[in-house]
């Protein structure tokens, strides 16, 4: 199922396919090799760094929270097809990796993995709520004979994500009113009530006969504001969502990209100041905050709609795009840089092999 086709309510359900059973290779037929690859991070951050507000609290980069990739390749051995659901970095956040990472293999034995999440506190910087990851692998011999359908699933769901919360150990951020200079503590940036993100590759009959190979990835995004509760707060309600495919169809004109941008609307104060509907639109805000007892700081705030990147090369196809990228920046330093809903897909179509024959199996 194309992962354009799939409703955000229902997608994590619709994500996951009973395994075929492998039939026998048969070595007088293959459609060749080919390869897929699709992830979707709920949050890609490349930065936080409280430092400006707060000297000497650690920061974090390069963390993703709400993992979902699958990848193919018909060439490997022993496993082909790989659906891994992650939680989070564990090598960052501390978590023991069985906690946090759910995986499926194929071929194998065993069915469709999957695993309920306890919630995730990175030292008071950022908190991801319980949730669950699910995968699922899929492979039939028969695919090399020019059999179509399923290679993997993955889905991954959070019940919320904030930003500069706070706990025990690590001050929240204060929201300071500019007229009366009174505190308020919340959060730099709150994502849900929930979230997921899901993947999927496969492979798919094209026009002309050939076997040609699908990837695509989305992301089901809960609505997201900065200084939650407080009369400051920038709402960003998520009208549309996202979603990124690809098919290598075996050469540029059967192949394609198909990027679905969100469509965003956003209220500041109360008042709806924009909607973001096109990729690389983007909107510029400002407020004022601090952590525990330090000064107000002014921070710039920027939001932006992101561009879709891809590239074509004989057989291969691949693509790149982030739903939102929020930055709040004091001065020319950021505070925070991040990417909620990071896609990335890619695919590589079979490639022709002489002197043998493709059986076409039924789909």
């Amino acid at each position: 199922m194309p992962i354009a086709r799939l409703g955000a309510a229902s997608a994590v359900a619709a994500l996951f396919l009973p395994a075929t059973p492998a039939a026998a290779a048969d070595p007088n037929c293959s459609v060749g090799g080919f390869t897929a690859r699709s992830q979707a991070d709920l949050a890609k951050i490349a930065v936080l760094d409280p430092g400006p507000l707060a000297p000497g609290l650690p920061a974090l980069a390069d963390v993703r929270l709400a993992v979902a990739r699958g990848t193919a390749d018909s060439s490997a051995k022993p496993h082909k097809t790989v659906a891994t659901a992650r939680y989070a970095d564990a090598r960052v956040l501390g978590i023991p990796a069985g906690d946090a990472t759910v995986e499926h293999r194929a071929p194998g034995r065993s069915g469709p993995a999957g695993v309920d999440l306890a919630d995730v506190d990175a030292g008071g910087l950022a908190t991801a709520k319980l949730g669950t990851a699910k995968a699922a692998a899929t492979w039939d011999d028969a695919y090399l004979c020019g059999k179509t359908g399923p290679l993997t699933r993955t889905a991954t769901m959070l019940g919320g994500l904030s930003v500069l919360e706070g706990n025990a150990a690590v001050p929240g951020i204060q929201a300071i009113n500019d007229i009366t200079h009174s505190a308020r503590r919340t959060s730099l940036l709150r994502v849900g009530p929930t979230g997921s993100t899901q993947s999927a590759t496969d492979l798919v009959r094209m026009r002309d006969g050939r076997i040609g190979v699908r990837s695509g990835a989305g992301v089901a995004l809960g609505d997201l504001s900065l200084f939650a509760g407080t009369p400051q707060e920038i709402s960003i309600k998520v009208v549309t969502q996202p979603t990124l495919e690809v098919t290598a169809g075996g050469d540029r004109a059967s192949s394609k990209v198909d990027y679905r941008p969100a469509v965003l609307e956003v209220t500041a104060g109360g008042k709806k100041v924009s909607t973001l509907r096109k990729a690389g639109a983007h909107l510029s805000l400002s407020l004022l905050g601090r952590m525990s007892e330090a000064e107000p700081e002014a921070l710039a705030v920027r939001l932006s709609l992101g561009r879709v990147r891809h590239e074509f090369r004989g057989r291969q196809v691949g693509a790149e795009a982030s739903t939102l990228r929020v930055e709040a920046k004091i001065g020319g330093v950021h505070l925070l840089d991040v990417a909620l809903g990071h896609l990335s897909v890619a695919a590589c179509a079979p490639a022709p092999v002489r002197g043998r024959s493709v059986a076409h199996q039924p789909v």
